[in-house]
Parts: C-alpha cells; sequence; structure tokens
C-alpha cells in the first residue's frame, strides 16, 4: 500500500485527484518532492502547495502542504501490518493532520470544519483505497 501514497499514483485510486509536479527527481514522492493542487471546490481556488518532507518506505510518509494566505498542514501518515488475523496482508493506515492557521481566515476555515466532513472525507478516501487493493491483489 505504501507506494499509493504518492501524488502520482494517487490518480489510480482517488477518483478527482489531480496533482501538478513542481519537482520531483523521480516523477514520484521522495523526500523534498513538491506538487500543487486546487485548494478548493472551484476552479478559481488558489493552488496548494505540497511538500514530500519525510519518505520512509514502507512505514512513514509526511506531507506538509500551504494554503497560501490560510494555513498550514502536516498529514503525517504511518503503516503498519494488522496482525495476524484475515484478511492476510492487511495494513493499518494511521492518519494524523495538525492545522496550523496562518491568518483570520485560515482560523475561520479550521473552526468551520466538523467531525462529519472529517469522516466522511476520511470514508471516500478509505472505501477508494481498498477498493483499489482489493482489484489489485499483491
Amino acid at each position: 500500500m505504501f507506494p499509493l501514497l504518492c501524488p502520482e499514483r494517487e490518480r489510480e485510486w482517488l477518483p478527482g485527484w489531480d496533482a501538478r509536479w513542481i519537482h520531483s527527481s523521480s516523477g514520484f514522492a521522495e523526500r523534498g518532492a513538491v506538487f500543487a493542487t486546487r485548494g478548493g471546490e472551484s476552479d478559481d481556488a488558489a493552488e496548494v502547495i505540497w511538500v514530500v518532507a519525510a519518505h520512509e518506505p514502507p512505514t512513514h510518509v509526511q506531507f506538509v502542504r500551504w494554503h497560501p494566505g490560510e494555513m498550514v498542514v502536516d498529514l503525517q501518515l504511518d503503516l503498519q501490518p494488522a496482525g495476524t488475523g484475515p484478511p492476510a496482508g492487511s495494513t493499518w493506515l494511521d492518519i494524523r493532520y495538525t492545522y496550523t492557521a496562518l491568518s483570520p481566515a485560515g482560523g475561520a476555515r479550521i473552526a468551520a470544519m466538523t467531525e462529519a466532513q472529517w469522516r466522511e472525507q476520511m470514508n471516500f478516501w478509505e472505501t477508494n483505497l481498498n477498493r483499489w487493493l482489493a482489484s489489485h491483489p499483491a
């Protein structure tokens, strides 16, 4: 699963994902790689700049993303084997977001976030990743 946590590979399993590479020696996630995505639902939303701050296969990746004028988000993803139970080869993925407001607008955007939105986002992510993994057995 670790290789799928990459701006290029996410196109394979995450509907609507569209990243623009700014810098990468390999064309895939690696420490120091930089890419951009759109910041919101509208076509005129500012680009969000992402940096791959850590890339430690097969257990850890860290992205830091900058929403100009609003916030910085630190995204930590840690993977570990799920244990001996079924399904075989399962992996736990621990995801942690840390939001830091850069302005009153960013603070308001963070304050408006809800647990229901969070759960919906994580469910969308998990559902699509698991669907891809089920259709691409190792």
